[in-house]
């Protein structure tokens, strides 16, 4: 089967720490609702407490994810037999689309809504699916998505490809974090903005694996700061009140 997407996952904010390797095949379809599916096992939800209300802040818009994963597929060049590459780093994912912009339009030009497609058979299947609304409006939507952010996207035009690369809107969260901090300290701090957490958090939160993620659990439920619920893979873990 053609393998249109690929998808690596990385320890911090450069390629050093490899974590995770995903590869979709099938059809177009197919591979981009699962790839969507797996980018957004790493978009991780923030929680903030507004009076009385919780309020839920994903890493990423989902709309945002969404824009840039249609607009890598509907855009990207297919005379290349390459696949799009989906980068996911701790403080941003990076989509990486084959081909760059169609002769003649400017980075400047699509900003501002200018659209010509390169795959009208594709973009018009898209579009009869409901899945695009219409030609050029892809990257405002992003943009739109990041509305109040203090990061906000970057693209990247070049020769022979295309990068969206998305901001992590939480990644200032954890990363002005006092580094005197004890790993327990972090966790607990970590656990104040999110609310709950899991065993992965605490391995993206201090670049370690699951065996001293799972000593650091430990310990602080003995120490009664903690509590755990569910099992297995929906293990979760919250302050104790």
């Amino acid at each position: 089967m053609y393998l249109l997407l690929k998808c690596a996952v990385y320890n911090g904010t450069g390629k050093t720490n490899f974590q995770a390797r995903k590869e979709f095949r099938g059809s177009i379809l197919k591979q981009m609702n699962e790839a969507y599916e797996y980018i957004n096992l790493h978009n991780n939800q923030h929680s903030t407490i507004d009076k009385l209300k919780r309020v839920d802040n994903p890493d990423y818009p989902f709309y945002a994810i969404r824009e840039a994963l249609l607009n890598a597929i509907v855009h990207r060049d297919y005379d290349y037999s390459g696949s799009v590459l989906i980068n996911i780093f701790d403080d941003r994912i990076e989509f990486v689309s084959i081909g760059g912009l169609i002769k003649e339009l400017t980075l400047l030009d699509i900003m501002g809504g200018v659209s010509q497609t390169r795959n009208t058979i594709v973009a018009n299947v898209f579009y009869r699916l409901e899945l695009i609304e219409s030609y050029g409006t892809g990257i405002q939507r992003i943009i739109e998505s990041y509305e109040g952010s203090n990061r906000q996207p970057v693209f990247s035009p070049a020769p022979a490809s295309f990068v969206v690369a998305l901001p992590n809107r939480n990644f200032t969260l954890i990363e002005e974090q006092d580094n005197n901090m004890s790993s327990e300290e972090k966790v607990l701090h970590l656990l104040r903005i999110q609310g709950e957490i899991r065993r992965r958090d605490i391995e993206k939160l201090l670049g370690c694996s699951s065996f001293p993620a799972s000593k650091i659990l430990t310990s602080l439920m003995r120490q009664d700061r903690i509590t755990r619920r569910g099992s297995a893979r929906a293990t979760k873990y919250i302050l104790k009140k």
